[in-house]
């Protein structure tokens, strides 16, 4: 039986409302926003899900959704080593709590 992939909550643009007014890509600390062709891009690598951007944007364009790792599900599926995927996933959660601590401090 396969099992799902893992669920985080990451920013989500809306392109029919967003207007590329750049608020949201003023107010993410973690620089994960930018305005590309008049419209707002969520970098998911960097954004942590703190909801500044959905709060800011004026046409309500941005949302914060479920985004799954695909690359991770895949992994699982050629039976990689499930202790080296969780291994990478304490990585990479010890990285999160780093960057909530930083923007804590902020």
């Amino acid at each position: 039986m396969q099992q799902p992939s893992p669920l985080i909550w990451k920013a989500f643009v809306d392109k029919n409302l967003c207007v590329g007014c750049g608020k949201c890509t003023e107010a993410c600390r973690t620089g994960a926003i930018r305005i590309i062709d008049k419209k707002a891009v969520v970098d998911f690598n960097r954004c942590v899900c703190c909801a500044i951007c959905m709060r800011t944007c004026p046409r309500g364009a941005l949302t914060i959704v479920p985004y799954s790792f695909p690359i991770l599900q895949r992994e699982v599926e050629r039976g990689e080593d499930l202790d080296e995927i969780k291994a990478q996933l304490k990585g990479i959660g010890a990285q999160l709590e780093g960057m909530e601590r930083s923007i804590e401090e902020l």
